[in-house]
């Protein structure tokens, strides 16, 4: 169980990936709240039919408020933290800053005592930082950072929190409900969430002139964000919450490998180096769990 699992948090980072060229190709056209309010509406119509062929457990209020609380944090806050973010520094380095979330993770796990530290995890953790650095290159350090960019950073790292915090309190409600479960109800409360924002953003209502495309491209992304939401709380129910997180390193990767098959954009020798440094930290970070058979 261990090993699907980690199969399930590596198609997570492959995905997320995915879903972040994919979201480039359609930034100019749909704007960032509207872009996600569809792509999350779009994974809950996808999660929704396969929910309903599962037994359900109760749900008490406050239980339910939280997973409404999760849903809201991880893909409503965070997304729109992210996006403020890339507004005021370059996209490169709100990348690099967001590679702290399995830093961040960890952290948290020792202080909530959900999780035990190792000098060889926390090793790892930080050569895959170092291999997203690689991989962003130097677009992470262009220019000088003024007031906006340092708030800019603080959104980063804020955003890279809440999906840590996320991550280490679901433990609690996936001892308790399904995975499937709760990823449908608290995607379905960022979607209510995200639909206010998308109308003071104003493109939702204009969502019949989005080109042919654009839809299939966003058709892309929400399949993307169901089955990448999924797979992530199934890895989250079964192995540590920092041993999933640190295969979000993959995700700049994936992104630089799409980005020269798709729209020609080269490889560079940082972006091998990158991808290599990361492989290498998940192997180094995840090799613990061999130790403790």
């Amino acid at each position: 169980m261990q090993k699907a699992a980690l199969l399930a948090a590596a198609i997570c980072g492959l995905l997320v990936g995915v879903a972040t060229v994919a979201t480039g190709a359609i930034a100019t056209e749909i704007g960032p709240v509207t872009i996600a309010f569809i792509r999350y509406l779009i994974g809950v119509l996808i999660l929704l039919p396969f929910a309903l062929r599962i037994r359900w457990n109760p749900i008490p209020r406050h239980d339910l408020m939280k997973i409404g609380l999760f849903g809201v944090f991880q893909f409503a806050l965070l997304i729109v933290l992210l996006n403020f973010a890339v507004i005021h520094i370059t996209a490169g380095l709100a990348v690099l800053i967001f590679a702290s979330l399995p830093l961040q993770t960890m952290t948290l796990a020792l202080l909530l005592r959900r999780e035990s530290f190792t000098l060889r995890k926390l090793s790892g953790i930080l050569l895959t930082i170092i291999g997203v650095g690689f991989t962003v290159g130097a677009t992470a350090f262009a220019g000088k950072l003024d007031a906006a960019g340092w708030i800019g950073v603080g959104a980063a790292f804020l955003s890279a929190f809440l999906g840590a915090l996320c991550s280490v309190l679901y433990g609690t409600s996936l001892a308790r409900y399904p995975a499937l479960q709760i990823g449908t109800l608290s995607m379905a409360s960022a979607v209510i969430f995200l639909f206010g924002l998308a109308l003071l953003e104003g493109q939702i209502t204009a969502f019949m002139s989005f080109s042919g495309t654009a839809w299939l491209i966003l058709l892309l992304i929400g399949g993307a964000s169901a089955f990448g939401y999924f797979c992530w709380l199934f890895a989250l129910s079964r192995i540590p919450a920092s041993n999933v997180t640190v295969f979000l390193g993959l995700s700049p990767v994936t992104a630089a490998i799409l980005g020269a098959i798709f729209i020609a954009q080269p490889l560079s020798t940082r972006d091998i180096i990158g991808t290599c440094l990361v492989l290498c930290g998940l192997v180094l970070s995840l090799w613990h769990k061999r130790d403790a058979r």
